[in-house]
């Protein structure tokens, strides 16, 4: 788009797009992250390391 010299409006729109894109695949890979890892960590009686890695998780999505 900026080589074919389009208004930059135009390519705020599609960068905003990618952008909520990648962000609703973070949302799904964490929240699989969630249902998977964590509740598996719990169960297993590993509370304090399972809480330290969904706190790593959620630092780097955030």
């Amino acid at each position: 788009m900026v080589e074919e010299r389009k208004p930059c409006e135009d390519i705020l729109v599609q960068i905003v797009a990618v952008e909520s894109a990648i962000h609703k695949v973070g949302q799904i890979i964490f929240e699989d992250h969630l249902a998977g890892c964590v509740i598996d960590g719990i169960k297993k009686g590993k509370e304090e390391e399972t809480l330290q890695k969904l706190k790593s998780a959620l630092d780097k999505f955030i």
